[in-house]
């Protein structure tokens, strides 16, 4: 007892003489474990611990206590340990760190101090999938050289957080110590954040982990990374700047889609693997340059091609001109590698050709008018702005501007992108149409399309075919009564005999399901912009996506009829803050089904 007095008021003394070299100093910013001290004032080269601030600790209680906004706390490792240290008035930690991993739980959400900072404790080895995901008023994340991890989720959609510390330290072989791993989602949505760095010791950055965050102006990553995954910077905005070390081996898909800002990129050497879609609408991007050694990629008169021939990867924007023409020998187009072309009116395709997507083109498309492909060409033919498969079967694309569409009595399918930012007012899919793949339908030039009409004839209907929501202002989506497979109920399109959700039409505040439904497909309320949605009493399944997206829902409460519950049901909805499920913990299998605010949003109700 007497040993824990003397700690308060070293504590005390050393409070007191911080305040006075600095009236900026905060008591509450003092965190200090076994091998690391941090506070608001210190300098750069500041080191310490705990007994920095307690000289007298020993080392045994230096395994046992840490300092946490400014108050001395001892981790008790036991029932019995616990029980003592109350009776001798010794205040334990409340925070739950179960094997060195932070988890989502309300009591952690405490390590937020009054100005919006948390600090980490460095017992915290693992920060838990969505342990501070959209937290009002977290300003700034100090995370110590202890975390090795940081899982999906963590610090996803703060809309206040400005900066972001992740420390490190060079262990006895010259090695950086600190975070290994960013994960999936981690800081998606923080719209404050303006610059972050990151340590040496990361080696792997996760998908979408800093997607929309619109402020972002500069990133330093880390000399280890190897690889820039799918969609990590899409839609930063005011990104200008990002190196890209010699490690750097792949850059994955939409991986910088969107930075409209970002005006000057270096590809090294060591680059293998450039996905089409990396840079799609960067339209900005005048200076991109490759190393003179990489033995992949090159450009050539503003296209940058495989060397080996195979694959055009994107027109760089300096390549503004109004008839393009692709060199023969190309055998790719794949998503996005035309994105950037603003200026096109006249496209040329090489005989070579064996495979290209709508969804090659985009939003810049919109002066394209003019597609020709050799007819010694096996795979696809071009007619008055459409791309068809060799035998007409298939709808590749229709020319944005085609303000009339009207699909061939021989089309059985609707290809991905095939009706990329169309021009039309109303689209008609014929009863010979049998497949409506994902994304056929994607977006409407300014907002003109007001109607599609589905014949009878379609009997494999992709959730996304309107690209997951883009497409729901005042769209009707009719459906022919003949047809056997699906129908209209309402706001919702249902399989025929209304067990099923495949999708709905228009975004709503409000929606109930109806009675009968049983399932609620994969994909089939993604990007649903509804703030209620009501489950019926038959249902049972929620597959997997099911509401991934669906940003304004803040709570849905699950019948006790459901039995399944998808992976990712809840993916992406940044909001939800209650899954409330009318059954036992437990119950139900995969909790908590990647909603980001992870355990802390669970509420089993029995």
């Amino acid at each position: 007892m007497n040993d824990f007095s003397t700690f308060k008021e070293q504590i005390n003394t050393f409070n007191a003489e911080k305040e006075l070299a600095s009236e900026d100093y905060s008591v509450e910013s003092l965190t200090a474990g076994r091998t690391s001290l941090i506070y608001n004032t210190q300098g750069e080269d500041t080191a310490g611990n705990i007994q920095t601030v307690i000289p007298s600790m020993n080392d045994n209680y230096a395994e046992k206590f840490e300092i946490i906004k400014g108050e001395l706390l001892l981790w008790a490792s036991s029932e019995l340990e616990y029980d003592i240290a109350v009776g001798m008035g010794i205040k334990v930690s409340p925070y739950i760190i179960v094997d060195g991993v932070l988890l989502s739980a309300n009591q952690n959400l405490a390590l937020q101090s009054t100005d919006g900072v948390v600090t980490l404790p460095e017992r915290v080895e693992v920060v838990g999938a969505g342990a501070f995901s959209g937290v009002e008023g977290l300003k700034e994340i100090i995370i110590p050289w202890t975390v090795k991890e940081i899982r999906d989720d963590a610090f996803s959609y703060n809309t206040e957080i400005e900066k972001v510390t992740i420390q490190s330290k060079i262990g006895e072989n010259g090695e950086i110590i600190g975070v290994e791993r960013i994960g999936d989602n981690a800081f998606r949505e923080c719209s404050s954040l303006r610059e972050t760095t990151m340590p040496d010791s990361v080696v792997e950055i996760g998908k979408t982990a800093f997607r929309e965050c619109t402020n972002l102006e500069k990133v330093q990553l880390s000399n280890n990374i190897t690889s820039i995954q799918s969609q990590t910077f899409n839609l930063c905005y005011n990104l200008t700047r990002i190196n890209m070390p010699e490690s750097l081996t792949q850059i994955s898909s939409e991986a910088f889609s969107g930075c409209y800002k970002l005006d000057n990129i270096h590809i090294p050497s060591g680059v293998s693997n450039i996905s089409t879609g990396a840079f799609g609408s960067c339209t900005n991007l005048y200076n991109l340059t490759i190393d003179e050694g990489n033995s992949t990629y090159e450009v050539e008169d503003g296209i940058i091609y495989k060397k080996d021939n195979s694959t055009l990867i994107m027109l760089v924007p300096m390549a503004t001109k109004e008839t393009v023409t692709i060199r023969e020998g190309i055998k790719r187009l794949d998503s996005s590698s035309l994105s950037i072309c603003t200026s096109m009116t006249k496209l040329e395709l090489p005989s070579s050709l064996e495979y290209i997507t709508g969804r090659a083109f985009s939003t810049n498309s919109t002066k394209l008018e003019t597609i020709t492909i050799p007819e010694s060409n096996k795979y696809y033919k071009a007619e008055d702005g459409y791309i068809y498969s060799k035998d007409g079967k298939e709808l590749v694309y229709v020319v944005a501007s085609k303000k009339n569409i009207e699909i061939n009595e021989k089309v059985e399918t609707l290809k991905t992108g095939a009706i990329y930012y169309t021009s039309a007012t109303e689209i008609t899919i014929p009863d010979n149409v049998k497949k409506i793949e994902g994304n056929a339908f994607r977006y409407s030039r300014s907002n003109t399309l007001k109607s599609i009409h589905i014949g009878k004839g379609v009997n494999d209907l992709s959730p996304s075919f309107k690209a997951w929501g883009n497409l729901t202002g005042t769209i009707d989506i009719t459906i022919d009564e003949e047809n056997s497979n699906y129908k209209v109920d309402g706001n919702l399109i249902l399989t025929k005999d209304g067990k099923k959700v495949v999708i709905y039409i228009k975004n709503v505040e409000s929606q109930t399901i109806p009675e009968g439904v049983e399932t609620i497909g994969t994909n089939a309320l993604t990007g649903f912009s509804a703030t209620e949605i009501i489950l019926p009493s038959t249902l049972k399944t929620i597959e997997s996506q099911a509401f991934i997206n669906c940003f304004n829902i803040t709570t849905i409460t699950i019948p006790s009829s459901v039995e399944t519950i998808g992976t990712y049901a809840f993916r992406n909805c940044g909001n939800l803050a209650e899954i409330r499920i009318d059954k036992e913990a437990g119950s139900i299998a995969g909790s908590p089904w990647s909603v980001p605010k992870g355990d802390r949003a669970i509420i089993w109700l029995r």
